[in-house]
């Protein structure tokens, strides 16, 4: 029976592919050290700049690099992307700290991007809204220049 190879498993399988071919002397340590760094190039990149409608990257364990890996090799996976993974957070920390920008002299044109989903309930909530201020427009309140209506003291307490 020949076992079933998920797409998980294809960049372990690359690695494994470039190791042997590297043994076995068809292929040298460059060739293993392009296919290490384009896995860990495209997984950064999909993990932190992929331009996606929620923001940047995608943050959810479903794209952490251990997911790419089989359940048996994750544990080894998981020591060397937290390496990387607070090596690119260092980086994106010290970029976004030069990005910032004193807002009292800063004065632009901002078209604010948001997503459809939380457009959508916006436009819902300013909806009811306005539909429960129209039912208090048609009451009848009481004018602040009239007296107020005496009510009559009872001395029971019910």
């Amino acid at each position: 029976a020949v076992p079933a190879v998920r797409v998980r498993h294809l960049p372990l399988c690359s690695f494994i592919a470039a190791l042997f071919l590297m043994l076995i002397r068809v292929s040298g340590l460059r060739y293993l050290t392009v296919t290490i760094g384009g896995l860990a190039s495209s997984w950064i990149y999909l993990r932190y700049f992929q331009i996606r409608d929620s923001g940047r990257g995608d943050f959810s364990d479903a794209l952490s690099l251990a997911s790419f890996f089989p359940e048996s090799a994750q544990p080894h996976v998981i020591k060397y992307s937290s390496a990387v993974s607070s090596v690119v957070d260092g980086m994106l920390q010290k970029r976004q700290a030069s990005k910032t920008v004193d807002l009292k002299t800063f004065s632009a044109n901002v078209n604010i991007i948001t997503d459809p989903v939380s457009e959508r309930r916006r436009q819902l909530a300013l909806q009811a809204l306005n539909e429960r201020l129209q039912k208090t427009d048609d009451v009848d309140w009481p004018s602040s220049d009239s007296e107020p209506e005496a009510t009559p003291a009872t001395d029971e307490i019910v």
